[in-house]
């Protein structure tokens, strides 16, 4: 199962089984589905051209990997370009199957009666997190050439290192994609519950082992060095969060309201209210 079908199977799923919500409750987000849902879809839909264009733009010839040198790897990184080959099959499978885990893991929001009468709201946010967070790969990994540690291992034959997508090292795209994913469960699952302290830290820790898992393979199937997963963790856990406290923000300032006033004496000024 590719990311892309993942996704869409998740959105399916939510929109099948909970096809009628309860909107008597307060919302904890502002959304505004009519744009930001179908926006969202429909640029996480065309992506996948993006991401066939990236393959093609990273192509390697037997003349670069032939011009690399293993000694210019930065220190913290260079371990990862002697990885053992003959686990990198085997490691590629298990990382796809932990962002697949990944992507599909705010389904468990449904479980939650208080959460499920927002679905529709959150299906539009969990798009719209995704799609930010496929914005900035994209304008990170088109701009940036780095071949994979893959190209370096000298265990590899060379027609292993040459090819599409051998130069899209920079950063990682697996565990940007799943540290967004479970990181949004854990934002909505604490703001719904105002949970905090240490109860909070509990539950963004144990968001952070699919992720973890994922950066962990993808190192281990030679696609990506150490600061390139560590990068792609860090983008998507900001993702995940940023994205619905921005729109929980948003919804608070509608509570705000600036108003101009004027009395008979021709007196003038604004007014500040704030609705309870």
């Amino acid at each position: 199962m590719t990311i892309r079908t993942a996704l869409c199977l998740w959105l399916v799923v939510i929109h099948s089984v909970y096809g009628q919500s309860d909107s008597t409750n307060q919302k904890i987000y502002q959304v505004t589905k009519k744009y930001e849902l179908t926006g969202s879809i429909l640029f996480i839909g065309v992506s996948s051209v993006g991401f066939k264009k990236l393959d093609h733009l990273a192509s390697f010839t037997a003349e670069d990997v032939k011009a690399l040198d293993i000694n210019k790897i930065n220190a913290f990184d260079r371990p990862v370009a002697l990885y053992n080959p003959a686990g990198f099959e085997r490691a590629q499978a298990r990382s796809d199957l932990f962002l697949n885990v990944a992507i599909l893991s705010p389904v468990l929001l449904m479980a939650d009666k208080r959460i499920r009468k927002d679905w529709l709201d959150l299906l539009t946010l969990y798009a719209v997190t995704h799609a930010v967070d496929n914005i900035i790969y994209f304008a990170s990994a088109y701009s940036i050439r780095r071949a994979r540690p893959l190209t370096y291992n000298p265990g590899l034959p060379l027609e292993s290192k040459i090819g599409e997508a051998k130069t899209n090292s920079f950063y990682s795209g697996h565990v940007s994609f799943s540290s967004t994913s479970t990181y949004f469960l854990a934002k909505v699952f604490t703001d719904y519950h105002g949970i905090k302290g240490w109860k909070r830290i509990l539950t963004y820790s144990v968001a952070s082992v699919p992720p973890a898992l994922v950066a962990w393979n993808r190192m281990e199937a030679g696609k990506h060095f150490r600061t390139d997963v560590m990068t792609g963790f860090a983008v998507g856990a900001a993702c995940g969060i940023l994205i619905p406290e921005w729109h929980k923000r948003r919804k608070n300032m509608e509570k705000v309201t600036l108003d101009p006033y004027f009395t008979p004496t021709g007196q003038s000024g604004l007014t500040l209210g704030v609705k309870l």
